[in-house]
């Protein structure tokens, strides 16, 4: 019996290997939800060097109503690099019914993005102007395979 178990371990441990452990991270940052105007840091460790997907992710309650959002992100790489960028996004929510609950607005980032550097890089999300309604902000990493 106790081979068995072992033999259980062993083969959920090599499909947990063969499997990406990693295929969608979220990484994200509480803002004010009254007045979302400072600065959201999330920060990434890349252990692959593969291409990936990014969205932008925020944790929206009923008082988001936002159908255009201006950003202005900035990519802290590894290696010391900055980029920064201001983009404007067009925003699909639409809550269903009058609800409290709050729920997740994906907005598509990037496609195909080849971080190139292992190590931790940091995204600074700030928005143009002050929205309300969003208790936190931050990326969605999914990996191109």
């Amino acid at each position: 019996m106790h081979k068995g178990f072992r033999g259980i371990f062993f083969g959920i441990a090599a499909l947990m290997a063969a499997c990406s452990l990693q295929p969608d991270m979220v990484v994200m940052s509480d803002v004010d939800n009254s007045d979302w105007s400072d600065m959201a840091t999330v920060k990434y460790l890349n252990n692959e060097l593969d291409e990936c997907d990014m969205s932008i992710v925020l944790h929206v309650n009923p008082r988001f109503k936002q159908k255009h959002l201006t950003l202005e992100i900035t990519m802290l790489t590894p290696d010391s690099l900055r980029l920064t960028e201001q983009v404007r996004f067009d925003v699909e929510h639409s809550p269903q019914r009058k609800t409290l609950a709050a729920t997740d607005v994906e907005i598509p980032y990037r496609r195909n993005l080849k971080l190139k550097h292992k190590g931790q890089y940091v995204w600074q999300i700030t928005p143009s102007h002050s929205i309300e309604g969003v208790e936190s902000a931050g990326i969605k990493f999914q990996a191109n395979n």
